[in-house]
């Protein structure tokens, strides 16, 4: 399992990740302070380390913003086609079935994090396959 070290995760050039965090931040108008990012490791994701990271927007601290990196597992690319599997992302944000992909990096990448309740699998498989039968071929 990976390792944070100085609020970043260990093996993921944390400059690179940075310099995404910060090139985002600085689109929104956020004032970006990497003393002040607060990590936290999501649990649940089977095949990647999932983690929520918080920013304050401003100087005063009073409201934050928040992203989903997710750190691809070790090996799991023996498993997805990462360039299909970003293809699908995109598709299914882009349709508003999911959150927007915001950055990427060679070991993962930045998503939109989502405050929602915990969806049952049913649902969300349904969801999936609903928007999969939508897609028309090429």
């Amino acid at each position: 399992m990976a390792v944070k070290i100085n609020g970043f995760i260990e093996g993921t050039q944390p400059e690179e990740l940075v310099k995404l965090l910060l090139s985002l931040a600085s689109n929104w108008g956020d004032v970006f302070d990497t003393n002040k990012l607060k990590v936290v490791h999501l649990s649940g994701a089977m095949t990647n380390v999932v983690y929520r990271i918080t920013w304050p927007k401003n100087t005063t601290g009073n409201d934050e913003r928040t992203v989903l990196v997710r750190i691809y597992g070790e090996g799991s690319d023996v498993f997805f086609d990462r360039e299909e599997e970003i293809r699908t992302f995109e598709s299914i944000s882009t349709h508003k079935y999911g959150p927007r992909l915001l950055a990427q990096f060679p070991e993962g990448r930045v998503e939109e994090f989502i405050h929602a309740k915990f969806l049952l699998y049913q649902l969300l498989i349904f969801a999936i396959l609903r928007f999969l039968h939508l897609l028309q071929p090429k």
